[in-house]
């Protein structure tokens, strides 16, 4: 750890070492003495940032969420939003970054399946999960109003993002793993033809 880091890099940086135990070893492996021993500090400073391991647990994987969120938000600000008529390209781009296409989303997308799955019985984990659905919704509802014919009634509106978030959610979850179903650029071009089909 740097001496010369804010608290929040140096929460960011505790909630990336979580990701790296879990890739390394499985969640089961998580102890407070293992994020501490792979963030490179001593438990009890590791204890003033999380007082409990359920703390840096649930931090860790709504840092997942945050990053994810982080580029979106640039990629919006830098196209001046996504109005409609926006350019494929920027739609394209923002989907993009629901999949792991490179090796920081990658890791990201591998431990949030793991995150995901513990979802299942820790209610703490359950309720970032739905948080983190809200938002890509969310993100996914404005591309398809972007993409969308002018006088698209609201109820296809809902259907094509619903419909859409699945498609991004099953190709995430084929991109990963040592045997990938589909590849990078199968990935990239089964987005732009739904995208393409939308605005039609």
């Amino acid at each position: 750890m740097r001496t010369n880091e804010s608290a929040e890099e140096r929460r960011g940086h505790i909630g990336e070492a979580v990701w790296r135990v879990i890739r390394r070893d499985g969640i089961n492996a998580v102890s407070t003495r293992a994020i501490a021993a792979e963030a490179g500090m001593v438990l009890g400073s590791l204890r003033h940032y999380f007082p409990r391991q359920a703390d840096v647990i649930e931090f860790a994987m709504r840092l997942v969420s945050e990053r994810t969120n982080e580029r979106i938000r640039g990629i919006v600000d830098a196209s001046g939003g996504l109005g409609r008529g926006a350019e494929v390209p920027d739609a394209q781009l923002l989907l993009e970054q629901f999949l792991p296409l490179d090796d920081e989303r990658r890791e990201e997308m591998e431990v949030w399946l793991v995150f995901a799955g513990a979802a299942l019985s820790d209610p703490a984990l359950a309720a970032v999960k739905r948080d983190s659905d809200a938002a890509m919704l969310d993100h996914i509802r404005r591309v398809v109003a972007a993409r969308s014919p002018a006088g698209t009634p609201a109820a296809r509106l809902d259907r094509d993002a619903e419909r859409l978030r699945a498609l991004v959610d099953g190709l995430a979850s084929h991109l990963v793993g040592q045997y990938p179903a589909v590849t990078a650029q199968d990935a990239r071009a089964i987005v732009a033809t739904e995208l393409e089909r939308m605005a039609r």
